[in-house]
Parts: structure tokens; sequence; C-alpha cells
């Protein structure tokens, strides 16, 4: 019996095996989803820890407010449990690729020890130099080697492609650039991959820039300054290598040693500071030497200053007296010429009348020799266009009469030619009309003829074809047949002869009758040609007429011009003579005005040259006076110079005297952005993990209980017998779980192998997009996939035995007869009678069928709605990381271009600045800012909580901001205004402080290495505003003078920039030129950084569709399944009684896709709850995702979840094809 009831169990399998893989399916895809899922955050930080000790990356960095020195570097090395030390210098500078801006941060790198290390597998720097930390892997070209030459980042997202050869020219830095490197230009060699910058895209923060780091950058140690200190001393810890870096473990051993490097912090700083004391002292005691030096030569200088002056002065006095004497003589000379001068007015006047009377002689005698010239021009004008005319009228009659007689004589000829041709046809037909008759009644015969013809041919044919060939007069009637067709031949010949005839009659007639109407139009046309040549005689004579006048005239008219140029001759002579009277006169006269230009010359040469003296001597006096001014100011100034070299000597005594102890700065890993970034998003997994999969437990729970209770069921008579012949309880509930153990634990087995190889990679290939932590090949946690194993088959083991032990309760006796049906019952629906009565039969049936069965209603809704929470899951989360760009870059930001200045920048540079950016064709806005970035805290955030950094706005023009930065809440929009009382937050800052309006918050401003200084400004919350990208404060002018006692200075630019991005280049260009200018930034490239980093996105809802289709397969292929199998025979009675296939389909699958529509609206309302814990869950630093999902997200995941159903359906079709109808006639009494 032991071997019939295991043969029954194995056969329980083989003969199910729907059921079976349903069972298994739906546990593989619970166990592999909680198994890889809670896998993936191990497998992130094994191969983060992997690549961190490959790499050997510090476990701890000190730093020092007045950096580190030689000594400092050995004392650390001495520090028990210290395994190395790296001391290296590193500055966040602002760095121009390919005319591309990025914020760099620059590292020193020992280029030897680089050299020297083997990077080749991509994910160890092999090394055996212990002092080599945070070593990089060599990705593309090669290490730095000569001065100059740098390596950069293989993974940070670029503006555009940077290329090995490219330059890196450094702009400025956090510290002077020329006293921190040699050099401001680099030659790229190389691109490398480090593991202290994990994060491709979120690299650091620093005070350049936007605050965020966009490149680092490795040089070799030489470019470095000789006298530049240390600015860290990476440190690794002996032991920590063997430990997990998540682990507790790791944590703990790195605590003692940063601890012991705590406590040896005094005594280094001290060392530190009586080092960097000494050094500013001899220094200062250099300068102050020189001072006394420099102080001594400048009163030597003055002292000669003044003895050069007094000189002066006694030259100058000489020089006054000579000057007074030499005035005195040229008095005298100018009295003396103007004696001269008084005759000559006289004379100048006799000659002034006589030049006047010649000149109005001169002039008209001019006018009337123009008058002459104009008079004989337009004469031979007149004479020449007169002849002109008449030859043109004798050429014009000339050509008309050739032209007419042409013509007359063409008419002629044709006139003859028509009269000729008209004869000649009327001698050939003198009847035409009689012609044309007989012609056409020849026509006529002819066409008679051959229809006779055609009429006997065609009775021979017809008598030839009824005959027999063998008959005797067979032969005749072939030959007449013959003689029929020659007849009909030569008919047919007669009748287009006669066509001819007739066609060349009437082809004559009309020849004829073109010729007479042509006649009278050619006799017409002649007379016209006679009566032109008429007309062209009378014009000849009216021409030869007018000629002759024009001859008589001409000849009068130059009778007249001769005696007018007789007259003119007359005055010309009459003329000259008068002017040559004139010019004796004039002669004379000049003598005299020579004489006295002589003499007045050579006074005012005297006097020119007095008035030199008197110049050099005013100059000189003014030079005299200038140098006594230039010496008073001079020596003036010395002493002031004097006084503020003292003054700072005093100050830098002073200030060498207070400095203090720097601070000490032990940071862990967890300061690393990159490794804690990573971390976060490994545990933000987790949190997932340990949610997310229960849907699939909770469905398989619900598969597992109808699944094994329809089997149940189906073998109740099966049980009833076991019982009877005396096995336990126990015995036949072992069947059941067995069953269930073997489906659960197969499919428990392959999703679990399966899912927690595939998901970890899949996640973390989706994060290599962001970190640069290479993938490793992925281990199974043992101890996860044990668990996930329990939970899938624990719990089917639990629906199972529930299934079992409550059938078991009953006797073998009423076991071994089928269940009694269960006693109708009315449901709601019925109780609505306007609905239930217009309902049709197949619907109530529908109803009764969907709310009777409860097990599987439910079953059915809790899987569909978990199909259709995983797609709006996954579309939700798309439409929220979607949203950070849109909303963002659309509806909040409004500006496209980021101009930010230096602290303290000049007027010409903020001048300069302001004419590149006034040009409207290449900005048509702007307004201007004050930003800083800082650090906030508040009472509320949990004790250990991160402090958290933002940048502060402080907009010049408040309401003009409102037009570049929409500030509002983000739910229902309603508007925020700047004002005094408060400053506006940025949503995820205050969820990350825990603050609400109202509240109190405490910001900071942050040291060069991102730390918190001084004792921070409170300030009240006003507003939180909607934000997606970074995190802000928004204060207005008045309450920041307010809250930090100065004025801001407005050194940050928001402008609307072109969308040409030649015409953007060129500015930008500009811009970076003008020295006080720091960065120019375009949104365009923060969009493309962020679609970049949210690429993965696409591949997590790829897989949530996946998972989801799967599940949806499973609940609905086994709902359909046990669907038809409970009610065979009701479907082979319908088929007995007349339904089609389609209506039994229809029958059946309309209560699945009820269900699936109800199950698929539930789901939306999961998915709501579920997407929120996700996108919350999920979420980074610095970044918020949005908070809404789409409504085509809901119509795409309803639709799916609709099709998923669809092609279950469809697939079922068989088993409902198989159903034969004689199972209608085998019901149970």
């Amino acid at each position: 019996m032991k071997s019939a009831f295991n043969k029954g169990v194995l056969r329980s399998i083989t003969h199910s095996l729907g059921r079976f893989l349903a069972i298994a399916v739906i546990a593989a895809l619970g166990t592999g989803f909680y198994a890889g899922l809670r896998m993936t955050a191990p497998d992130m930080k094994l191969a983060g820890d992997i690549y961190y000790d490959g790499t050997n990356m510090c476990d701890l960095r000190v730093t020092s407010t007045l950096g580190l020195s030689d000594e400092n570097i050995e004392a650390l090395r001495q520090v028990e449990g210290v395994e190395g030390v790296e001391g290296a210098w590193e500055f966040d500078a602002l760095a121009t690729v390919e005319s591309a801006q990025y914020t760099v941060r620059i590292h020193s790198l020992d280029a030897e020890a680089a050299q020297a290390s083997d990077t080749s597998d991509g994910m160890h720097a092999v090394s055996n130099d212990v002092n080599y930390i945070n070593r990089p892997l060599l990705v593309e070209g090669e290490w730095p080697d000569e001065p100059g030459e740098c390596v950069l980042s293989a993974d940070a997202v670029t503006d555009g492609e940077v290329e090995l050869g490219d330059t890196v020219h450094v702009l400025e830095g956090t510290q002077d650039v020329g006293d921190t490197i040699d050099t401001d230009e680099f030659t790229v060699v190389g691109f490398v991959r480090s593991s202290y910058y994990a994060s491709t895209t979120s690299m650091g923060s620093t005070s350049l820039g936007n605050g965020s780091l966009d490149q680092y950058m490795y040089i070799n140690e030489e470019d470095f300054s000789d006298d530049l200190p240390y600015t860290e001393a990476f440190i690794t810890v002996a032991g920590a290598k063997d430990l997990h870096a998540s682990s507790e473990a790791y944590d703990d051993a790195v605590a003692v040693v940063a601890q012991r490097i705590e406590d040896l912090g005094p005594e280094l700083c001290a060392q530190r500071l009586d080092e960097v004391k000494g050094d500013a002292q001899a220094t200062l005691d250099e300068n102050r030497a020189e001072y006394e030096a420099e102080k001594a030569d400048a009163e030597a200088q003055i002292a000669d200053g003044q003895k050069e002056l007094d000189d002066a002065k006694a030259q100058l006095d000489d020089a006054a007296e000579e000057i007074e004497s030499g005035q005195a003589q040229l008095d005298d000379g100018w009295a003396q010429l103007e004696e001269g001068a008084s005759e000559l007015p006289s004379a100048k006047e006799q000659l002034n009348a006589s030049a006047e009377t010649i000149a109005d002689s001169e002039a008209q005698l001019n006018a009337g020799q123009k008058e002459y010239e104009e008079g004989l021009a337009q004469f031979e004008k007149e004479k020449a266009d007169a002849y002109a005319q008449l030859d043109a009228a004798q050429a014009e009659i000339d050509a008309n009469r050739e032209t007419t007689q042409a013509t007359l004589a063409d008419l002629q000829n044709k006139l003859d030619a028509a009269q000729q041709g008209l004869a000649a046809i009327d001698a050939q037909v003198p009847d035409m009309d009689a012609a044309i008759a007989q012609a056409q009644m020849w026509m006529d015969a002819a066409q008679a003829e051959v229809g006779r013809a055609q009429s006997e041919f065609d009775a021979a044919k017809e008598a030839l074809a009824a005959a027999d060939p063998d008959s005797e007069g067979y032969d005749a009637l072939v030959e007449a047949c013959e003689e029929a067709q020659r007849n009909l031949v030569t008919a047919q010949g007669t009748l287009q002869d006669a066509q001819d005839a007739l066609d060349g009659v009437k082809e004559i007639q009309a020849q004829r009758e073109e010729l007479v109407a042509a006649i009278p139009q050619l006799e017409a046309g002649i007379e016209q040609a006679q009566a032109g040549l008429d007309t062209l005689d009378a014009a000849q004579a009216e021409l030869d007429s007018q000629r002759t006048a024009a001859d008589e005239e001409f000849a009068k008219a130059q009778q007249t011009l001769d005696a007018s140029k007789a007259q003119l001759n007359d005055g010309w002579a009459q003329l000259e003579s008068g002017k040559q009277a004139y010019a004796d006169g004039l002669a004379q006269y000049q003598d005299g005005v020579a004489q006295y230009e002589s003499g007045k010359a050579t006074l005012e040469a005297s006097e020119e040259e007095l008035a030199q003296g008197r110049a050099e001597y005013e100059n000189g006096l003014a030079e005299y006076q200038d140098g006594v001014k230039e010496f008073e100011e001079q020596k003036s100034q010395a002493d002031e110079e004097f006084a503020d070299a003292e003054a700072q000597l005093a100050d830098a005594q002073a200030e060498i005297d207070e400095i203090e102890s720097p601070e000490w700065y032990v940071l862990d890993r967890t300061k690393i952005m990159g490794a804690e970034s990573f971390e976060s998003d490994a545990n933000r997994v987790d949190q997932i993990a340990q949610v997310f999969p229960f849907i699939f437990f909770l469905v398989a729970a619900l598969v597992s209980l109808t699944t094994m209770t329809r089997m149940v069921e189906e073998e109740r008579v099966l049980i009833g017998t076991y019982k009877a012949l005396g096995y336990s309880n126990a015995r036949i509930t072992s069947k059941y779980l067995l069953y269930a153990f073997v489906a659960s634990g197969v499919g428990s087995l392959i999703g679990i192998v399966a899912l927690s190889m595939f998901l970890p990679y899949f996640i973390m290939e989706a994060y290599a997009i962001v970190y640069a932590v290479p993938p490793r090949p992925v281990p199974i946690d043992s101890g996860l996939a044990l668990l996930a194993a329990g939970l899938g088959i624990g719990i089917t083991l639990i629906a199972t035995w529930a299934a079992a032990a409550s059938t078991l309760r009953e006797t073998p006796a009423a076991l071994m007869l089928p269940r009694a049906p269960k006693a109708g019952k009315r449901i709601l629906l019925e109780r609505i009678k306007p609905i239930w009565s217009r309902l049709s039969f197949s619907w109530k049936v529908t109803a009764r069928n969907i709310f009777r069965y409860k097990r599987r209603f439910f079953m059915a809704i809790i899987g569909i709605a978990g199909c259709t929470a995983l797609l709006l899951t996954g579309l939700g989360l798309q439409n929220a990381i979607n949203d950070i760009i849109d909303k963002q870059f659309g509806e909040i930001y409004h500006y496209s271009m980021t101009v930010r200045m230096d602290d303290g920048v000049s007027d010409e540079d903020v001048q300069a600045v302001s004419a590149v950016l006034d040009d409207t064709s290449q900005v048509s806005e702007r307004t201007d800012a004050r930003t800083a970035n800082m650090i906030a805290r508040s009472d509320s955030q949990e004790e250990g909580a991160a402090d958290q950094r933002f940048e502060l706005v402080v907009p010049q023009d408040v309401q003009k901001m409102a037009e570049y930065v929409t500030m509002r809440e983000r739910v229902g929009h309603a508007p925020l205004t700047l004002s005094d009382d408060g400053v506006i937050v940025s949503e995820k800052l205050a969820t990350e402080l825990g603050v609400s309006v109202g509240e109190t918050i405490r910001i900071y401003e942050e040291d060069t290495i991102g730390n918190a200084e001084g004792e921070g400004f409170e300030v009240s919350v006003a507003g939180i505003m909607e934000n997606y990208v970074s995190q802000y404060v928004f204060m207005s002018p008045g309450l920041y003078e307010k809250t930090f006692g100065e004025t801001p200075e407005f050194s940050t630019v928001y402008a609307v920039a072109t969308d040409d991005l030649s015409v953007r280049e060129q500015m930008s260009d500009e811009l970076l030129a003008i020295d006080g200018v720091k960065t120019v930034g375009y949104n365009d490239e923060t969009i493309e950084t962020y679609r970049t980093m949210l690429k993965s996105v696409d591949s997590v809802v790829v897989v949530l569709i996946i998972a989801a289709a799967a599940l949806a397969f499973v609940v609905l292929y086994n709902l359909t399944n046990i669907n038809i199998t409970e009610r065979a025979r009701e479907i082979a009675t319908l088929k007995v009684l007349g339904f089609t296939p389609h209506e039994v389909n229809a029958y059946i699958y309309r209560e699945t896709i009820l269900l699936s529509i109800i199950g698929a609206l539930v789901g939306c309302v999961l998915g709501i709850w579920m997407e929120g814990f996700v996108v919350v869950t999920a979420e980074v630093d610095q970044v918020m995702f949005g908070r809404e999902i789409h409504a085509l997200s809901f119509v795409i995941a309803f639709a799916l979840t609709m099709v998923f159903s669809v092609i279950v359906t469809v697939a079922m079709r068989w088993k409902l094809a198989k159903i034969d109808m004689v199972e209608s006639l085998k019901s149970v009494e």
C-alpha cells in the first residue's frame, strides 16, 4: 500500500503539470525577486569593497588648516595600526578644455609609483608601494611623465569629447594658481578611473562655480610649487583590506586608528604652528631689513632733489632781467615802421579802382564772348538737326517707295498666276457638277456590284460547308466558290477606282473655289499699292520745298554771327591795353609794400625771439613750481609709504603672533562622496527589497491555496478512500504537502539561482551610468537564498495544509460522496432591479459566478492588482525622474544661462560683462543676484544627520527674479513671494532638515574643505518651494543685510541666451576673457548631465513590466484553468444546447476580462502607494523626484494588464475546445 500511495503522489505531479507549473512559477517569481533584490545591496557593497581594496583607497584622510609638513607625514606613519601614508596636494580650480569650462579638482600624482603599477585588469592597481594610495586605473593613454602633462577622468560627463593631446588651461582656483602650481597649461596624455571618485556625476562640492565638481585631474607632484605644504595625507589602516568595507568590524578597526591620530593631532598641530610661525618670522625680518635700506636711500634722494630746486631758482631770476631789456628795444622799432605804413593806403585805393574797371570790362567781354559762342553752337546744332530731319524724311520716302513697288509687282504676278490656273481648270473640267455626278453614279454602281458579289460568295461558302467532300458535286461547288471570290475581288477593285475618281474631282473643285476667292483680293491689293505710290510722290515734292527754305534761313543767320565776332575782337584789344597800365602801377605799389614787410618781419622775428625767451622763462618757472610741488608730494608720499610700511610690518608681526593652532581633521570614508553615495544607494535598494517582493509572496499564497484547494476537491473521493483504508490524516496531508513542496521547491531553486544572479548584475549595470565601480561576478548569498526559499516554500506549504486540513475534518463516508453544491444565494446586483432586469442571461451568469466564488475572485483581484501596481510603479518612477528635467527646466527655471563673477569684482569688469550681455542678438533678458555655497542645519534633524549643502540666492530685484524662477508650492502651486520676514527653502532641503513654514534653520559659511565655520546665522522659513535639482535658499536683499550685516554684492547673472550654439560659444569666449568672470554655464549642459544619469530608469521599467507580465500570466492562467476545470460539465452542456465556440469562449472569458478590469482598477490605487514608497526610498541626495504619476501612465498600466489578460485567454482557448459534449451526460446523482 505504501508503494501504491507513493505512486499516487508521483502520478498527481505528472498528471497535473499545469497546476504544478503554476505553483512553481509563482514561487520562482516570489523567491527569485526577493533573493535577487536582497542580494543586490550586499553584492554592490562587495563590488565596491573589492574595487576600493584593489586600488588601495584610503581608509582615512587627514587635513590641517595650516597644511602638513614632511615631519607630520612621518609622524603619521609611526602611528600604531597605520599601514601607509601618502602626503598629497590638491586644490580646486576653474579650467577650460577646448573652450569648454569645468570646475576641476587637481590632485598630485606619484608618477613613478603610477608607472610601476599594473592596472591592466581594470579593477586592481597592483603596486608594492604601500604609501601609493588612491591608485588611479589607467584607462587610455599613458601616465604623466614630463612637467605640464596630466590625466583626466575617463567617466566624467563633459560638454564635448575630450581627447588625448587636448590642452587644459587653469584659470583660477581656491588658492592662487601662480603660488600653487608652476604652470597653468597641461596636455592631456591619458584618462583614468579612480575609486576615490566612485560617482561619475557627483564628484564633490567646491566653493567655485555652481558648487559642484565637474572633473578631476592628476598632475605630476613636481608641477606643484616647491615650498607648498601638503594639503592632505591619505592613510590606509593595517588589516582593513581583510574586512568588508561596509561591516562594523571595518568601522571599528578604522575608528581605533582614527582616534589615535586624533590624539596625536594637538602635538603635530603645535609643531606645525611653530614651523609656520618660524618661517613667517624669518620672512618678516628679511622684509624689515629691506625696508630700512630702502628708507635710507629715499631720504638721500630727497636731499638731492632740494638742492636741484634751489639752483633752478637762481637761473630763472637772471633770465627775467634780460627779457625786460629786449622788450624796450622792440617797442622803438615798431614806432618807426608805423610811419612808413601810413603812405601805402592811398596808393592801394588807386590801384583798386583801376582793377575794378578792368574787371568790369573783362566781365562784359566774357559775357559777349559766351553769348557769341552759345549762339554759334545753337546755330550749328539747329542746322545739323534740320538737315538730319530732312535726310531722314528723304530716306523714309525712298524706303517706302521701294517696298511699295516690290509689293505691287508681287501682287501682279500672283494675280496673273491665279487667272491662268482658273482658266486651266475650266478648260479641263467644263462642267464641274456633271463630273461630280458622273463620278458619284460610278461609285454607287460599284458598291451595288460589291454587295452582289459578296452575297454570291457567302452563298457559295455555305453550300460548300454543307456539302460532303466525298460527293460528286463537291468539286463544282469548290470551283463556284472560288469564282464567286474572284468576282468579289474584282468588284472591290472597281469600287476603289470609283472612289479615287470622285475624290479627284472634288479636290479640283476645291482648288477652283480657292482661286475664284483669291482674284478679287489680289486686285484690291494692287489698287492699294498704286495709291501708296501716289502718296509718296506728293511727300517728295513737299520735302524738296522744305529743304530750299532751310538753306535760305541758315545763310542769313551766318551773316549775323560774323558781325558779332568782329565787335568782340575790337573789345579784347582795348582790354589788353588797360591791363598793361594796371600792371605797371601795381609793380610800384608792391615795391613799397615789400619794404614795409621786410621791416615788419625783422621786428616780428625780434618779437618772436623775445616771446620765446619769455615762454622759456615761464616754462622754466612752471617746471620749477611743478618740481617744488612734486617734491613736496613725493616727500609726503614717501612719508606715507614709510608709515604704511611700518604699519604693515607691525600688522604682519601681529598676524604672526596671532596665528592660532591649526584645526586637525581626521576624515573616514563617509566623507568621500562617491563611496558614501554608492553605499547609500545600495542601502536604498535593500530598503526596497525588504518590501517590494512581498506582493509576489501574497499572490503565491493565494495561488497555492486556490490550486491546492481545487486539487483536494478533485481527489475528495480518493481522500475518503484513504481514510477508510486506515491512512492517517498526517499521511494523507503529506501527499499534498509533498506535492506543494516539490513544486515550490523547484520553482524557488530556479528563481533564486536565476534572479539572484541576474538582478544584482542588472542593477549594478544600471548604476554603472552613475558609478564607476566595476561590476563583478555575482555570488549567491546562501543565507538570503535559504531565507527566500523558506519564505516561498513555507507560504506554499501553509496554504496547502490549510486546504487539506479543511477537507480532512470530514468523515470517510462523507468524503466518498461528491460535495453537495452550495446553496444558491442572491448576489447584491440581483437586488438592484433596474440593472438586473436589463442584463442578458449570459451577463447574469457571469455576475453570479464572479461574486459567488469569493476565493477565486480575491485571488484574481489581488494577483492582477499586483500586476498593475508593478506596472504603475515602473511607469510612475519613470515619470518621477523625467519630471526632474521637465519641471525644473521648464516650469521653474526660465533662464538658460548663468554667469558667475569673482567676489569683489571690479567695476570695469562688471561693465565689460554688461556690454556683452546687453547685446540683444545674444541675450534677450537678464537679472543679477548674489549667490554663495553654504551649509544648513536645524534642531529638527536626527542626531548625527549630515550637514545639508545648498546655494544661497539673493536677487537684486525681487520682483524681476520671479520672471526667471517660479517660486511656488508643489501641492496646489500657490505662489510664494520673497520678503524680509524669512527665507524660501527648496522642498528637498526642508525635508532633509525636517522643518516646516514658521520654523527656523541655521545657515553657515563653509571653509575650503566644505565644513561649516563660525556660529552660523539663524533665519526663519517663510515658504517651502517646489524644486527638483540641487538645494536652494532664496533670501531678499534686506534680510541678507539684516542677517549678515553687510550689503550683498551681486556677482551672478541669470540670463535668457540665444539658442544658436555658435553665438553662445563666441559669447562665452568674450565673457571668459574678462578677468572677473569665473564661470559661464548653460542649463542645456545640466539637462544633458541629468539625462545621462537617469538612463538606467528605462531598464528598470522593462524589468518591472516583465515581472508584472509573468505575475499576470501565472494568476490568469491558474484562474482560467481552475475555472474551466470546475465547470467542464457546465461548458459541455452549453455545447450540447447549441452554443457556438465563440459564445462558449465569451461565456467563460467574460469573467476573466471583468476580473482583470476590476483588478487593474484596484492595482492603480495600490500602485500609487507602491510608487510613492519607491520614489521616496530611491531618491538621491541633492535631487527630489517628481511626486506625480501622469495620466498616461495609468492608461498604459491598465492597457498592458488587459493585453496580458487577452493573451492568456487566447492561449487557453484550446482547453475549452478539448471539452467533450458527452461529459454533460456524466452527471453524478
